[in-house]
């Protein structure tokens, strides 16, 4: 943190030249002559349209070759040896100098985005990204937290493509720095354990939230290609609670994978795997079930329910598990309800499928909650043992279904509306919906079902909402509409 306040306070002042912009020029010469300044106002006010659109024409014919001389003086800088006086105090080599200009055009690039040259971003990202491999002592751990930090900000429309590749050396370089079991060759007790934990702790969850998908598709690959005792699969679990933690939007749309890979490090076949991961793989498993209402967990019947929380409305469903077994034993069908396809129009699109689920006491019956459309569900699921017996993936359709009415205060969204709407308001609303940016930042994870015993004769339902503003609003249940 002294380092950081040291840097923050000299650096609008001490930016190299090279990598500095006009405007952080400006700046300069604003403080160290601000009489000078309205002089050159004044001669620019004075000059006419002609001369300015001139001007404009050679700037456009100069660009290119400027960028390229400006890309050349950078790049010149970032590589050379130039020993400072610091360096000498230090003890320290050309090797120290040339990193240190990584390091400090890395952090003008984050924090001073405005008082440095546009193209330094892409040019300093790559040379960071060699530093936090090389593992170096002094400066691959700073470079970590460098990389990390303004990987959503600055880095990461640098290298887009790049991310799922640097995330497979990561988790090389967790298992290089461990030192697997399998491979006590591999072990490296000259790295200290504070890169270990700026790679686990800060990068790997930023190149995560930056890349879903990628981290994903890495972690499931490390699976059958890395030893069962291996750390890099508690490193894994523990970057995904990170990831529930800090950004669960971005991981809505992958739900099912997500649950899939926990579910394979509690694998009882593989006693190995799950022994290193149990405690892991437990705690994220109620990471997700507590952060994701779409998400239901029964322990009485041990079953596991994840519904599609984005999805094709033609396509949506509910997979249930057993976590005794670690499998699949059914699907439950969540599309539109048979019977009513002229009240959600004639084509397929995306909506927020399930918006909510819970098990009833028993563990033999399910409730769903469609924000889209005001829909609750209920499947009658059957006795576990029975199921474990009789397992069939074909989807099943709900056994009781009920439409809730809107009504005032239920939504802070005044837009969402009852699937027994008529064609004029929803040829109004689609014009509301089509303008909405995507369908992961409008989506709710503040609903809760709760029912009572003997729920589907006396419909004792009660479906919550929780938001700051507006604590928690209740169904009337009168209102309910129920089609056996």
């Amino acid at each position: 943190m002294a380092a950081r306040s040291l840097f923050h306070c000299a650096a609008s002042w001490a930016i190299p030249l090279p990598l500095r912009s006009q405007k952080a020029h400006d700046h300069e010469n604003l403080l160290r002559s601000p009489s000078g300044t309205g002089v050159h106002e004044h001669k620019i006010s004075n000059t006419g349209k002609t001369s300015e659109n001139g001007l404009r024409s050679d700037c456009i014919l100069e660009t290119q070759g400027l960028s390229q001389a400006e890309e050349s003086e950078i790049l010149s800088w970032l590589e050379s040896f130039e020993m400072q006086d610091w360096i000498s105090c230090v003890g320290g080599t050309s090797q120290d100098a040339m990193t240190s200009h990584i390091i400090v055009a890395a952090a003008l690039a984050i924090w001073y985005p405005s008082l440095v040259k546009p193209c330094l971003t892409t040019l300093v990202v790559h040379p960071l990204m060699k530093l936090v491999m090389a593992l170096n002592d002094k400066y691959s751990s700073t470079a970590a937290e460098l990389l990390a930090e303004g990987m959503e900000s600055t880095w990461k429309a640098c290298i887009p493509a790049e991310i799922p590749r640097l995330i497979g050396d990561i988790f090389f370089q967790i298992e290089f720095v461990s030192g697997a079991p399998t491979d006590s060759s591999a072990q490296n007790p000259a790295i200290p354990p504070n890169i270990r934990g700026n790679l686990v702790g800060i990068l790997l969850p930023s190149l995560a939230t930056a890349d879903i998908l990628g981290i994903l598709n890495a972690i499931e690959s490390q699976i059958w290609s890395t030893a069962s005792d291996s750390p890099v699969h508690v490193v894994s679990l523990m970057t995904l609670i990170r990831v529930i933690r800090g950004s669960p939007r971005n991981l809505a749309q992958y739900l099912d994978k997500v649950v899939n890979f926990i579910l394979q490090t509690m694998d009882p076949s593989n006693s190995v795997l799950r022994k290193t991961c149990f405690q892991s793989s437990v705690a994220a498993l109620k990471e997700v079930v507590r952060i994701f209402p779409m998400v239901a967990l029964n322990e009485t019947s041990t079953r596991l329910a994840v519904g599609d929380a984005i999805g094709e409305i033609n396509n949506a469903s509910i997979r249930v598990y057993d976590m005794q077994g670690v499998t699949k034993v059914k699907v439950l069908d969540a599309n539109e309800p048979p019977g009513l396809p002229s009240l959600l129009g004639g084509v397929s699109e995306v909506v927020t499928a399930i918006s909510a689920l819970s098990f009833s006491s028993d563990g033999e019956g399910l409730l769903a909650f469609s924000e889209h459309g005001l829909m609750i569900r209920w499947w009658s699921l059957g006795s576990a043992w029975w199921e474990k017996l009789s397992r069939n993936l074909v989807p099943v359709q709900c056994t009781k279904l009920i439409f809730v009415p809107p009504w005032e205060g239920f939504s802070p969204n005044s837009t969402r509306s009852s699937i027994m709407e008529m064609d004029h308001d929803r040829q109004a609303n689609a014009k509301i919906g089509i303008a909405r940016n995507g369908k992961l930042h409008s989506l709710q994870f503040a609903y809760c079902i709760f029912e009572s015993a003997k729920f589907i004769s006396t419909l004792a339902l009660i479906l919550m909402q929780k938001a700051p503003s507006l604590g928690l609003a209740r169904v009337p249940c009168s209102q309910l509409l129920l089609i056996p």
